[in-house]
């Protein structure tokens, strides 16, 4: 006799069910903050194009609504415009959040590159919202980078090397056709594969093109780089150990409740050299003068501080971490453990003092070692053979 097995049933797929959006989205949700706060802001006081819409033509996206999306996937960890296409597809919240909009991921990655400066807008209201409520501390702010992935394809960066690749090979092809050209001229009479038109407009193609080429790597030798369809990206090491074209997106959080209180994007893949500018920013954003240290002023006259920061050793670098201090910032960073040939911590190079005067280093034991590399040599040298 077989046992009858009971379990919990669903409902019938097939079953037709009449029920809203409004009635999946609970009253605590999160979502509803953002729709809450975006329907409150003035669109068109904040940049957006489209803000205003013509009477004829294609109707465009509201930026209520794409504004609403991006701030969705910033919060949610979802950076990329083809993932938040798919959320628009399938994440019940999304599409309770923009009216079941379907957006293309290119709508989504051009609304992004069109309305930067109105997004910051958008940053620095829900900044103030946050502020209002008492939900930021204004005593520690944590920094970091983040590599953001740019709308530039790896096709359309050039570097020295590959465009210096790329003349040589137009080159080279110019080179052929003129070769092609002239032999048509002595042996006229034989049939060829190309006509002299073809060769020719071919060989101008080429040479417009190397001139073209050329121009570009005379602005990559002065400026670095290039990146044509997003001009601030860069080649930058991203996640496990990969590399891509991607933007260095410099953010600040508060302590108090882990909200961003700055974010700012750089074309330096390094994040050394950044933390003057996001820790300037962030005391901007705070509400928090900063001051002036006078060059004669004693550090017990200057020793109360506005704000504090912390970052990894990746932003240490002693010009930042002084105009921090100078300003009234005191900076918590990570130092970096310099690495040497003895493998004795003893003996790395910040035990060694320098004295500028002398031209000298003193080693930890005490010892001096001269500088005996030419004076216009741009690595010197200090040694003292008779020491170790």
């Amino acid at each position: 006799m077989l046992k009858m097995q009971r379990y919990e049933e669903g409902t019938d797929r097939n079953q037709v069910q009449v029920v809203s959006l409004e009635d999946l989205i609970g009253e605590n949700n999160p979502v509803r903050v953002i729709d809450a706060f975006v329907n409150s802001l003035d669109i068109e006081k904040m940049g957006f194009q489209y803000a205003q819409t013509k009477e004829t033509g294609r109707k465009p996206m509201n930026p209520s609504d794409m504004s609403k999306l991006y701030i969705y996937g910033y919060f949610n960890g979802i950076r990329t415009s083809r993932k938040l296409e798919k959320e628009c597809e399938k994440n019940i919240e999304v599409m309770w959040l923009i009216n079941n909009l379907k957006p293309h991921n290119k709508t989504i990655s051009e609304f992004r590159r069109n309305n930067k400066k109105a997004l910051e807008n958008i940053f620095r209201e829900f900044s103030m919202l946050c502020n209002t409520l008492n939900l930021i501390g204004k005593e520690m702010v944590a920094i970091d980078g983040s590599k953001f992935r740019a709308h530039n394809s790896r096709k359309r960066n050039y570097t020295k090397n590959k465009v210096k690749k790329m003349i040589e090979h137009f080159e080279e092809s110019a080179s052929q056709y003129l070769e092609l050209l002239e032999k048509g001229d002595k042996e006229d009479n034989e049939q060829t594969d190309f006509t002299k038109e073809n060769i020719t407009e071919k060989f101008e193609a080429a040479k417009k093109r190397i001139e073209e080429l050329k121009e570009m790597y005379e602005d990559i030798k002065q400026n670095g780089e290039i990146s044509i369809t997003d001009k601030d990206a860069r080649h930058m090491s991203v996640s496990n150990n990969g590399t891509d074209i991607a933007h260095n997106v410099q953010i600040a959080v508060d302590s108090k409740n882990h909200l961003v209180v700055a974010v700012d994007v750089v074309s330096n893949p390094a994040d050394q050299g950044q933390l003057y500018n996001i820790a300037k920013q962030a005391a901007k954003e705070l509400g928090i003068e900063l001051k002036n240290k006078e060059e004669n002023q004693s550090e017990e006259e200057y020793e109360e501080y506005l704000l504090t920061i912390l970052a990894d050793k990746g932003y240490y670098e002693y010009e930042n971490l002084k105009d921090c201090l100078d300003s009234g910032i005191k900076p918590i960073v990570a130092k970096e453990n310099a690495s040497n040939k003895t493998g004795n911590k003893k003996y790395i190079r910040d035990n060694f003092i320098y004295d500028k005067e002398k031209d000298i280093y003193i080693c930890p034991e005490g010892k001096i070692l001269n500088n005996v590399s030419n004076p216009t040599s741009q690595n010197q040298l200090y040694r003292n053979k008779a020491a170790c």
